[in-house]
């Protein structure tokens, strides 16, 4: 059963000879500036994204919150100009804007919030909180007031917004239920952070699968008719001594004009013998690569973490689903422990990379009930049974380590 269960269909990867596209542009080193997008869905989620703003479900200890934020602070101070540039020279737009000086103010807005929130929260001072608030709603509104539009500048600038978003949480978060901001400016708030955040990956996302292409190569030949069996030989007047003939070389993937690989549809064929009958492997293949080069990019870049985030930020308006078991941690089939189910409002993940699998994601049905996609095979439903077990549509068990 390879879906909730744990053998399911082997998983091929790239052949060892032909590195793959995140393998071919990790050299450039600038991978590492990233990974600071890593940390952000991760680390302050997992404290506070289980919360609602809206319906009173509950609000974390300070020193949860502290100990959240102090984990970010590190990421939370690097350069993110040039995170937005390298987002932009890696999907090579040119960013056209005059707005670079005043995110420096912005992102100063960001800090001094996040600065004075800390303060409130370790000795409760009622003007820091005030401060905190204000300066976290003007690191936020500058990107929305911008009314940002062209690609170039939803990229460049969509790093910045996101530390200004998660600093802008992180006091709501903090903010005591009885001190919260009014509903109505929370909703409008993170709503215009969901649209804008939306807008910026869509960009980028949109970018880049327009630079990844299949293209075909092939040519014409010139093939002699074929011979008669018996008679006299064909005159002119019988018609074309010659035939054309259509041969596909094969597909290649290529980014922006530039092969970055080519999937042969011949094969040593002989060129008058068409078609091969390798002609729709070969663009599978191709198209294959070209899917992979895609998500590779995207990875690249950071925007699997931004699409988290954005994920995040939407549960913050949802009112999660109780169910009948805590759904969260790690769980097991036949003892063996593997798959990691996290839970972000009524959204899951499911880290099934101990088995050497893709992530998995699905959606909280009803107390009792939920629905997960394995990309490498299907959806199941998932069956809640107390005291601690899963019962999947296709029969298999998880039980909760």
């Amino acid at each position: 059963m390879s879906g909730p269960s744990m053998s399911g269909p082997s998983m091929s990867g790239a052949s060892a000879s032909q590195p793959t596209f995140a393998e071919q542009i990790s050299g450039s080193g600038a991978l590492q500036l990233v990974g600071v997008i890593a940390n952000f869905s991760g680390i302050l989620s997992s404290a506070l994204g289980i919360y609602s703003f809206l319906d009173g479900l509950g609000q974390p200890s300070n020193s949860d919150i502290l100990s959240a934020i102090d984990q970010l602070q590190q990421d939370l101070q690097q350069d993110f100009t040039a995170l937005g540039n390298l987002i932009a020279q890696q999907t090579e737009i040119i960013v056209d804007t005059v707005n670079r000086d005043a995110m420096a103010g912005a992102l100063a807005n960001s800090d001094v919030a996040s600065s004075r929130m800390q303060a409130f929260l370790s000795n409760n001072d009622n003007d820091a909180l005030e401060t905190a608030e204000t300066a976290s709603i003007a690191g936020v509104q500058f990107f929305i007031e911008l009314g940002l539009q062209s690609p170039a500048d939803l990229a460049f600038f969509l790093p910045a917004f996101v530390k200004a978003g998660v600093i802008r949480i992180f006091v709501l978060a903090s903010e005591p239920s009885a001190r919260r901001e009014p509903k109505s400016v929370i909703v409008d708030n993170v709503t215009s952070m969901i649209t804008l955040l939306s807008s910026m990956i869509g960009a980028v996302t949109g970018t880049v699968e327009a630079a990844h292409t299949v293209n075909e190569k092939s040519h014409t030949v010139q093939c002699s008719v074929i011979p008669q069996l018996s008679g006299p030989p064909l005159t002119a007047a019988a018609g074309p001594q010659h035939r054309n003939i259509h041969v596909i070389d094969g597909y290649s993937h290529e980014e922006r004009g530039a092969v970055l690989a080519f999937f042969d549809a011949q094969k040593g064929n002989p060129p008058c013998e068409q078609p091969s009958g390798l002609e729709k492997s070969a663009l599978a293949a191709a198209q294959q690569a070209r899917n992979q080069g895609v998500s590779d990019e995207l990875a690249f870049i950071g925007i699997p973490k931004f699409q988290e985030i954005l994920q995040t930020w939407q549960a913050l308006l949802i009112t999660p689903t109780r169910t009948v078991l805590d759904l969260r941690g790690t769980w097991a089939s036949g003892g063996v422990p593997g798959p990691v189910i996290s839970v972000i409002g009524n959204a899951l993940s499911v880290d099934m990379s101990a088995y050497k699998r893709p992530q998995a994601s699905g959606s909280i049905v009803d107390a009792s009930d939920i629905r997960v996609t394995f990309p490498d095979d299907k959806t199941y439903t998932g069956k809640l049974q107390l005291p601690n077990r899963i019962l999947w549509s296709n029969n298999s068990i998880w039980t909760k380590v």
